[in-house]
Protein backbone atom coordinates (compact mmCIF):
# COMPACT_ATOMS: atom_id res chain seq x y z
CA UNK A 1 0.00 0.00 0.00
CA UNK A 2 1.41 3.60 -1.06
CA UNK A 3 1.89 5.25 1.66
CA UNK A 4 0.34 9.42 2.01
CA UNK A 5 3.97 10.94 2.63
CA UNK A 6 5.14 9.00 -1.14
CA UNK A 7 2.05 10.49 -2.84
CA UNK A 8 2.87 14.21 -1.18
CA UNK A 9 6.46 13.74 -2.44
CA UNK A 10 5.33 12.84 -5.95
CA UNK A 11 3.12 15.59 -6.44
CA UNK A 12 5.84 18.08 -5.13
CA UNK A 13 8.22 16.54 -7.58
CA UNK A 14 6.55 17.09 -10.56
CA UNK A 15 5.69 20.58 -9.47
CA UNK A 16 9.44 21.26 -9.36
CA UNK A 17 10.17 20.19 -12.31
CA UNK A 18 7.33 22.17 -14.11
CA UNK A 19 9.16 25.15 -12.53
CA UNK A 20 12.65 24.47 -13.51
CA UNK A 21 11.82 24.01 -17.02
CA UNK A 22 10.45 27.53 -17.49
CA UNK A 23 7.22 27.08 -19.39
CA UNK A 24 4.52 29.88 -18.53
CA UNK A 25 1.06 29.29 -18.71
CA UNK A 26 -0.75 31.88 -20.62
CA UNK A 27 -4.15 32.62 -19.37
CA UNK A 28 -6.91 33.08 -22.37
CA UNK A 29 -7.37 36.62 -23.53
CA UNK A 30 -10.94 38.26 -22.46
CA UNK A 31 -12.73 39.37 -25.60
CA UNK A 32 -15.79 41.22 -24.12
CA UNK A 33 -18.83 41.54 -26.30
CA UNK A 34 -20.18 45.51 -26.69
CA UNK A 35 -23.19 46.81 -28.61
CA UNK A 36 -21.05 49.07 -30.86
CA UNK A 37 -22.28 52.80 -32.50
CA UNK A 38 -20.73 54.76 -35.46
CA UNK A 39 -20.78 58.48 -34.46
CA UNK A 40 -23.14 60.52 -37.17
CA UNK A 41 -23.74 63.82 -37.31
CA UNK A 42 -27.31 64.75 -35.33
CA UNK A 43 -29.03 66.11 -38.21
CA UNK A 44 -28.44 63.21 -40.43
CA UNK A 45 -30.11 60.39 -38.18
CA UNK A 46 -33.59 59.87 -39.00
CA UNK A 47 -35.31 59.78 -35.47
CA UNK A 48 -35.15 60.23 -31.89
CA UNK A 49 -36.24 57.94 -29.50
CA UNK A 50 -37.54 58.04 -26.08
CA UNK A 51 -38.36 54.87 -23.41
CA UNK A 52 -41.73 54.43 -22.88
CA UNK A 53 -44.03 52.13 -20.63
CA UNK A 54 -47.39 50.21 -22.07
CA UNK A 55 -50.54 51.32 -20.80
CA UNK A 56 -53.85 50.61 -21.67
CA UNK A 57 -56.34 52.47 -23.09
CA UNK A 58 -59.17 52.07 -21.03
CA UNK A 59 -58.43 51.09 -17.07
CA UNK A 60 -60.93 51.28 -14.31
CA UNK A 61 -60.85 49.57 -10.63
CA UNK A 62 -64.16 48.74 -10.46
CA UNK A 63 -66.68 48.89 -7.28
CA UNK A 64 -69.16 48.14 -5.45
CA UNK A 65 -72.27 50.79 -4.64
CA UNK A 66 -73.26 49.33 -1.96
CA UNK A 67 -71.79 46.54 0.86
CA UNK A 68 -72.30 43.18 1.65
CA UNK A 69 -71.05 39.58 1.34
CA UNK A 70 -69.03 38.45 -1.77
CA UNK A 71 -71.02 35.78 -3.19
CA UNK A 72 -70.10 34.85 -6.19
CA UNK A 73 -66.90 36.41 -8.08
CA UNK A 74 -66.75 33.95 -11.45
CA UNK A 75 -63.83 35.66 -13.20
CA UNK A 76 -60.12 34.79 -13.05
CA UNK A 77 -56.94 37.28 -13.57
CA UNK A 78 -56.12 37.48 -17.92
CA UNK A 79 -59.74 36.47 -18.62
CA UNK A 80 -61.21 38.06 -21.32
CA UNK A 81 -64.58 39.72 -20.69
CA UNK A 82 -67.30 41.35 -22.86
CA UNK A 83 -68.88 44.66 -22.20
CA UNK A 84 -71.68 43.89 -19.11
CA UNK A 85 -70.62 40.86 -18.51
CA UNK A 86 -70.76 39.75 -14.77
CA UNK A 87 -68.07 39.89 -12.61
CA UNK A 88 -69.22 39.53 -8.99
CA UNK A 89 -72.62 39.14 -7.05
CA UNK A 90 -73.32 40.18 -3.32
CA UNK A 91 -75.71 38.58 -1.04
CA UNK A 92 -79.04 40.19 -2.54
CA UNK A 93 -81.30 39.07 0.40
CA UNK A 94 -81.44 42.06 2.48
CA UNK A 95 -81.77 44.22 -0.92
CA UNK A 96 -84.38 41.91 -2.27
CA UNK A 97 -86.13 42.25 1.22
CA UNK A 98 -86.00 45.66 1.23
CA UNK A 99 -87.41 46.35 -2.53
CA UNK A 100 -90.48 44.17 -0.93
CA UNK A 101 -91.22 46.49 1.50
CA UNK A 102 -90.55 49.84 -0.22
CA UNK A 103 -92.62 48.07 -2.79
CA UNK A 104 -95.77 47.42 -0.16
CA UNK A 105 -95.40 51.29 1.26
CA UNK A 106 -95.94 52.51 -2.08
CA UNK A 107 -98.89 50.66 -3.21
CA UNK A 108 -100.11 51.27 0.19
CA UNK A 109 -99.29 54.94 -0.32
CA UNK A 110 -100.62 54.80 -4.22
CA UNK A 111 -104.00 53.29 -2.79
CA UNK A 112 -104.59 55.97 -0.40
CA UNK A 113 -103.59 58.78 -2.87
CA UNK A 114 -105.92 57.13 -5.46
CA UNK A 115 -108.56 57.23 -2.47
CA UNK A 116 -108.81 60.80 -1.29
CA UNK A 117 -108.37 62.22 -4.89
CA UNK A 118 -111.84 60.14 -5.25
CA UNK A 119 -113.10 61.72 -2.13
CA UNK A 120 -112.01 65.16 -3.50
CA UNK A 121 -114.22 64.96 -6.53
CA UNK A 122 -117.38 64.40 -4.53
CA UNK A 123 -116.04 67.24 -2.03
CA UNK A 124 -115.77 65.09 0.26
CA UNK A 125 -112.31 65.65 1.80
CA UNK A 126 -110.43 68.81 2.15
CA UNK A 127 -107.71 69.36 -0.91
CA UNK A 128 -104.72 69.92 1.51
CA UNK A 129 -105.00 66.33 2.25
CA UNK A 130 -104.81 65.34 -1.48
CA UNK A 131 -101.68 66.98 -1.75
CA UNK A 132 -100.42 65.76 1.27
CA UNK A 133 -101.72 61.87 0.40
CA UNK A 134 -99.99 62.27 -2.81
CA UNK A 135 -96.13 64.00 -1.60
CA UNK A 136 -97.05 60.57 0.84
CA UNK A 137 -96.95 58.49 -2.49
CA UNK A 138 -94.01 60.67 -4.22
CA UNK A 139 -92.01 59.55 -1.45
CA UNK A 140 -92.66 55.85 -1.60
CA UNK A 141 -91.86 56.16 -5.01
CA UNK A 142 -88.11 57.44 -4.50
CA UNK A 143 -87.94 54.85 -1.32
CA UNK A 144 -88.61 51.66 -3.96
CA UNK A 145 -86.96 52.97 -6.88
CA UNK A 146 -83.83 53.61 -4.53
CA UNK A 147 -84.16 49.84 -3.28
CA UNK A 148 -84.31 49.15 -6.36
CA UNK A 149 -81.22 50.62 -7.13
CA UNK A 150 -79.24 49.35 -4.42
CA UNK A 151 -80.43 45.83 -5.78
CA UNK A 152 -79.43 45.97 -9.14
CA UNK A 153 -75.81 47.47 -7.82
CA UNK A 154 -75.44 44.14 -5.99
CA UNK A 155 -74.43 42.62 -9.60
CA UNK A 156 -70.92 44.28 -10.78
CA UNK A 157 -70.52 44.09 -14.81
CA UNK A 158 -67.71 44.88 -16.90
CA UNK A 159 -68.17 48.58 -18.24
CA UNK A 160 -66.78 47.83 -21.21
CA UNK A 161 -64.75 44.85 -22.99
CA UNK A 162 -61.37 43.69 -21.81
CA UNK A 163 -59.34 41.60 -19.57
CA UNK A 164 -59.00 40.92 -15.82
CA UNK A 165 -56.14 42.30 -14.82
CA UNK A 166 -56.11 41.73 -11.06
CA UNK A 167 -59.09 40.78 -7.81
CA UNK A 168 -58.93 42.74 -5.11
CA UNK A 169 -61.22 41.07 -3.56
CA UNK A 170 -62.11 37.08 -2.22
CA UNK A 171 -64.99 35.37 -2.93
CA UNK A 172 -67.27 35.20 0.72
CA UNK A 173 -65.56 38.15 2.01
CA UNK A 174 -67.93 40.94 3.33
CA UNK A 175 -67.06 44.02 1.34
CA UNK A 176 -67.91 47.95 1.94
CA UNK A 177 -69.42 50.26 -0.87
CA UNK A 178 -66.23 51.49 -2.78
CA UNK A 179 -63.83 49.19 -2.05
CA UNK A 180 -61.55 47.76 -4.89
CA UNK A 181 -63.29 44.38 -6.08
CA UNK A 182 -61.34 44.11 -10.03
CA UNK A 183 -58.97 45.84 -11.87
CA UNK A 184 -60.06 45.79 -16.14
CA UNK A 185 -57.75 46.84 -18.85
CA UNK A 186 -58.90 47.42 -22.30
CA UNK A 187 -57.52 45.34 -25.05
CA UNK A 188 -56.35 46.47 -28.77
CA UNK A 189 -55.50 50.15 -28.74
CA UNK A 190 -52.75 50.91 -25.97
CA UNK A 191 -50.56 53.75 -25.29
CA UNK A 192 -46.83 54.42 -24.82
CA UNK A 193 -46.20 56.76 -22.37
CA UNK A 194 -42.49 58.69 -22.17
CA UNK A 195 -40.71 61.47 -20.76
CA UNK A 196 -39.73 64.63 -22.06
CA UNK A 197 -37.98 68.08 -21.28
CA UNK A 198 -39.86 70.60 -20.79
CA UNK A 199 -37.81 72.68 -23.73
CA UNK A 200 -39.73 69.79 -26.62
CA UNK A 201 -43.03 68.90 -24.52
CA UNK A 202 -44.73 71.71 -26.15
CA UNK A 203 -43.87 70.81 -29.81
CA UNK A 204 -45.85 67.48 -29.95
CA UNK A 205 -49.32 68.89 -30.70
CA UNK A 206 -48.16 71.10 -33.15
CA UNK A 207 -46.16 68.68 -35.65
CA UNK A 208 -47.32 66.25 -38.32
CA UNK A 209 -47.14 62.88 -36.56
CA UNK A 210 -47.41 60.83 -39.58
CA UNK A 211 -43.41 59.70 -38.45
CA UNK A 212 -44.18 58.76 -35.00
CA UNK A 213 -43.76 54.63 -34.63
CA UNK A 214 -43.44 52.44 -31.27
CA UNK A 215 -41.49 49.72 -31.08
CA UNK A 216 -41.89 47.21 -28.11
CA UNK A 217 -39.56 45.77 -26.37
CA UNK A 218 -41.04 41.91 -26.64
CA UNK A 219 -41.18 42.14 -30.85
CA UNK A 220 -37.92 44.78 -31.05
CA UNK A 221 -38.38 43.77 -35.50
CA UNK A 222 -42.00 45.76 -35.31
CA UNK A 223 -42.38 48.75 -36.17
CA UNK A 224 -45.94 50.24 -34.61
CA UNK A 225 -47.69 53.37 -36.43
CA UNK A 226 -48.54 56.03 -33.25
CA UNK A 227 -49.44 59.15 -32.95
CA UNK A 228 -49.43 61.70 -30.12
CA UNK A 229 -52.51 61.58 -27.94
CA UNK A 230 -51.64 64.41 -24.88
CA UNK A 231 -49.03 66.08 -22.75
CA UNK A 232 -49.43 66.68 -19.13
CA UNK A 233 -48.82 70.07 -18.28
CA UNK A 234 -47.49 69.29 -14.45
CA UNK A 235 -44.01 68.39 -14.60
CA UNK A 236 -42.82 65.92 -12.43
CA UNK A 237 -41.27 66.92 -9.14
CA UNK A 238 -38.40 64.69 -9.14
CA UNK A 239 -37.33 64.40 -12.87
CA UNK A 240 -38.65 67.51 -13.70
CA UNK A 241 -39.87 65.98 -17.02
CA UNK A 242 -43.53 66.01 -18.43
CA UNK A 243 -45.46 62.88 -19.54
CA UNK A 244 -46.57 62.22 -23.12
CA UNK A 245 -48.92 59.56 -24.52
CA UNK A 246 -49.02 58.27 -28.03
CA UNK A 247 -51.81 56.10 -29.26
CA UNK A 248 -50.94 52.94 -30.94
CA UNK A 249 -53.03 49.86 -32.51
CA UNK A 250 -50.88 46.42 -32.35
CA UNK A 251 -51.42 44.29 -34.98
CA UNK A 252 -52.85 40.90 -34.63
CA UNK A 253 -49.85 39.11 -34.09
CA UNK A 254 -47.99 41.38 -31.36
CA UNK A 255 -49.23 40.28 -27.67
CA UNK A 256 -49.38 43.89 -25.91
CA UNK A 257 -50.29 44.04 -22.08
CA UNK A 258 -49.80 47.08 -19.58
CA UNK A 259 -46.38 47.33 -18.38
CA UNK A 260 -44.49 46.39 -21.19
CA UNK A 261 -41.47 48.60 -22.18
CA UNK A 262 -41.10 49.70 -25.57
CA UNK A 263 -39.54 53.03 -27.33
CA UNK A 264 -40.98 55.94 -28.96
CA UNK A 265 -39.51 57.13 -32.12
CA UNK A 266 -40.90 60.78 -33.38
CA UNK A 267 -38.91 62.75 -36.73
CA UNK A 268 -35.68 64.29 -36.43
CA UNK A 269 -36.88 67.40 -37.26
CA UNK A 270 -38.70 67.46 -33.82
CA UNK A 271 -35.02 68.45 -32.19
CA UNK A 272 -34.17 70.83 -34.61
CA UNK A 273 -32.88 73.59 -32.70
CA UNK A 274 -31.82 71.16 -29.50
CA UNK A 275 -28.95 69.50 -31.52
CA UNK A 276 -27.89 72.31 -34.06
CA UNK A 277 -25.77 71.92 -37.75
CA UNK A 278 -23.24 69.21 -37.74
CA UNK A 279 -23.93 68.44 -33.45
CA UNK A 280 -23.37 65.17 -32.49
CA UNK A 281 -25.82 62.90 -30.57
CA UNK A 282 -24.79 59.84 -28.58
CA UNK A 283 -27.14 57.04 -27.40
CA UNK A 284 -27.48 57.84 -23.43
CA UNK A 285 -26.05 54.48 -22.46
CA UNK A 286 -22.78 55.07 -24.27
CA UNK A 287 -21.77 58.22 -21.87
CA UNK A 288 -20.30 56.88 -18.40
CA UNK A 289 -18.89 58.76 -15.43
CA UNK A 290 -15.95 58.53 -13.38
CA UNK A 291 -17.58 60.96 -11.15
CA UNK A 292 -14.92 63.68 -12.36
CA UNK A 293 -15.32 63.96 -16.10
CA UNK A 294 -18.05 62.22 -18.70
CA UNK A 295 -16.24 59.98 -21.23
CA UNK A 296 -16.93 57.14 -23.84
CA UNK A 297 -15.53 54.03 -24.75
CA UNK A 298 -13.64 54.74 -28.45
CA UNK A 299 -13.06 51.15 -30.82
CA UNK A 300 -10.08 51.27 -32.76
CA UNK A 301 -11.33 49.49 -35.81
CA UNK A 302 -8.12 47.73 -36.78
CA UNK A 303 -7.48 45.99 -33.84
CA UNK A 304 -10.88 46.18 -31.97
CA UNK A 305 -9.86 47.47 -28.89
CA UNK A 306 -10.71 50.12 -26.85
CA UNK A 307 -9.50 53.62 -25.24
CA UNK A 308 -11.25 55.86 -22.93
CA UNK A 309 -11.96 59.26 -23.72
CA UNK A 310 -13.29 62.45 -21.94
CA UNK A 311 -16.13 64.35 -23.97
CA UNK A 312 -18.08 67.37 -23.13
CA UNK A 313 -21.98 66.82 -23.01
CA UNK A 314 -24.50 69.62 -23.34
CA UNK A 315 -27.94 68.03 -22.64
CA UNK A 316 -29.85 64.65 -22.92
CA UNK A 317 -33.01 64.12 -24.74
CA UNK A 318 -34.99 61.08 -24.52
CA UNK A 319 -32.21 57.93 -24.90
CA UNK A 320 -29.53 60.69 -26.75
CA UNK A 321 -27.11 62.74 -25.18
CA UNK A 322 -25.86 65.78 -27.26
CA UNK A 323 -21.75 65.56 -27.71
CA UNK A 324 -20.22 69.52 -28.03
CA UNK A 325 -16.70 68.27 -27.94
CA UNK A 326 -14.37 65.06 -27.82
CA UNK A 327 -16.29 63.12 -30.64
CA UNK A 328 -15.73 63.11 -34.22
CA UNK A 329 -18.49 62.35 -36.93
CA UNK A 330 -17.47 58.45 -38.41
CA UNK A 331 -15.84 57.41 -34.91
CA UNK A 332 -17.01 54.20 -33.48
CA UNK A 333 -18.37 54.01 -29.51
CA UNK A 334 -19.56 50.92 -27.24
CA UNK A 335 -23.12 52.45 -26.70
CA UNK A 336 -23.92 49.29 -24.43
CA UNK A 337 -21.82 46.27 -22.35
CA UNK A 338 -19.11 48.92 -21.37
CA UNK A 339 -19.11 48.22 -17.07
CA UNK A 340 -15.82 46.28 -17.26
CA UNK A 341 -13.67 47.87 -19.79
CA UNK A 342 -10.42 48.93 -19.23
CA UNK A 343 -8.31 50.74 -22.27
CA UNK A 344 -6.51 48.10 -24.37
CA UNK A 345 -9.17 45.52 -23.68
CA UNK A 346 -10.03 43.80 -26.92
CA UNK A 347 -13.64 43.43 -27.40
CA UNK A 348 -16.11 42.26 -30.37
CA UNK A 349 -19.66 43.52 -31.92
CA UNK A 350 -22.33 42.01 -29.89
CA UNK A 351 -25.46 39.71 -32.02
CA UNK A 352 -28.59 39.71 -30.73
Amino acid sequence: MISRSRICGVFAFALGLAACSGEVVEEPEIVRPAKLFTVQAANERLDVSFPAIVEARNSSTLTFQVGGLLQDFPVSESQFVRKGQVLARLDRRRYANAVASAQAQYDAAQRDFESAAALLEQNAIAAITVRQREAQRDVAAATLDSAKKDLSDTVLRAPFSGVVAEKLAVRFENVSAQQDIVKLQSTGAAEAVVSVPASIVGRFADRDATTEYVVLSSAPDVQIPGRFLSARTQADTQSQTFRVKFAFNPPPSVTVLPGMTGTVYVGRELLSDEVEGGGISVPLGSVLSDGKARYVWVVDRKTMTVSKRVVMIAKSIGEEVAITDGLKVGETIVSAGAAYLHDGMKIRPYEN
